[in-house]
């Protein structure tokens, strides 16, 4: 393949194939997985963003927080970034806007006065029930490309990938 024919779509088979060739000693197939995993993780990021989010001045990162909270809260901050997966200080960060914009509450725990719990404030509350409903129906247009049985299949091996070694330890060194 020349680098006319590169696209988007077709690079990770590319760079797979390059790699091979570049470092005999690479494992081509587990770089053009990791390629793939992130392109489709970063076209979802956007598309999210561009059709639901930004629209409702809002983002997919400030959407995270707040889906974490409406189905498990009330929440620490420190557990809204762990069900999220993101780290401390960017949930810290979104935070302000959303407390700002009445989303989220953030209140004394009643069993350890130190700790802030955040809860969803009755405008969160309306934000998730109009937001999740278009969130979700994207959600099905990106999975309409696979039948049910690949569904499955692909939300157990990103499972299997997650619980694997090395999820765990990169969960670690985030903490």
């Amino acid at each position: 393949m020349t680098n006319e024919n590169l696209e988007y779509r077709n690079f990770a088979d590319f760079a797979s194939s390059k790699v091979g060739e570049l470092i005999p000693e690479a494992d081509p197939t587990a770089n053009r997985l990791s390629v793939a995993l992130n392109r489709v993780s970063h076209l979802l990021t956007y598309d999210f963003d561009a059709s639901i989010h930004r629209p409702e001045d809002s983002s997919w990162a400030a959407y995270r927080v707040i889906f974490v909270v409406w189905l498990a809260g009330p929440l620490t901050p420190a557990r809204a970034a762990e069900l999220t997966g993101m780290g401390k200080s960017a949930i810290s960060n979104l935070l302000k806007p959303l407390l700002k914009q009445e989303y989220l509450i953030q209140e004394a725990s009643a069993e350890d006065r130190r700790s802030k719990l955040l809860s969803l404030t009755p405008k969160g509350e309306e934000y998730i029930n109009r937001i999740f409903p278009q969130q979700n129906k994207l959600e099905a247009k990106w999975s309409d490309s696979l039948t049910s049985i690949e569904q499955d299949l692909l939300i157990s091996l990103l499972n299997k990938l997650l619980n694997g070694k090395r999820a765990e330890e990169v969960r670690e060194q985030r903490r």
